[in-house]
């Protein structure tokens, strides 16, 4: 697991679909959304992607700063901007039940994993959590906008970057 800092130049607008959870509700295969959500992503929606395609996993409309509250998760592909997104992705299955969602320019620490997903993405939150549960901790997150991007769009095994949005 490495972490480094990297600044987006740019926003990176994305469509994909979307569920609104918490942590709380990830813990139990119950009330688990997550896995749900990139599966029904995986069935519709990355078959009509180009091969090599990267994925994104954004995360936004953080109810609080904390483990607690409520989030937004939108597993996606990069448009070229919103409002293509909106226009141009009916050559995609069931267009209409998409989103968008924009990922801001910014500074981001990044923390870069590669193995077999699931597990190598809930491995790279962990340490996340647990860097910014660090008494040392040297950065504060925003809560605004954070990411996972597929390199290469595998979401079997491959490469993945959880970007957590920092001050």
């Amino acid at each position: 697991m490495t972490s480094q800092i990297k600044e987006l130049p740019e926003a990176i607008a994305c469509s994909g679909i979307s569920i609104r959870t918490t942590n709380n509700a990830e813990i139990s295969h119950d009330t688990a959304k997550l896995g749900r959500l990139w599966q029904k992503f995986y069935q519709n929606y990355a078959g009509e992607l180009p091969e090599g395609e990267d994925i994104y996993g954004v995360y936004h409309n953080y109810e609080s700063d904390d483990l607690a509250g409520a989030f937004d998760v939108v597993a996606s592909w990069k448009t070229a901007s919103e409002q293509d997104a909106q226009s141009g992705s009916d050559s995609v299955a069931n267009a209409s039940k998409l989103v968008t969602v924009e990922i801001p320019a910014g500074k981001y620490l990044v923390f870069s994993q590669e193995g077999h997903m699931p597990n190598t993405v809930m491995n790279a939150w962990e340490s996340a959590w647990e860097y910014f549960n660090a008494p040392d901790c040297e950065y504060t997150r925003t809560f605004k906008v954070d990411f996972e991007h597929y390199i290469d769009g595998n979401l079997e095994y491959g490469q993945v970057d959880v970007y957590i949005g920092i001050e």
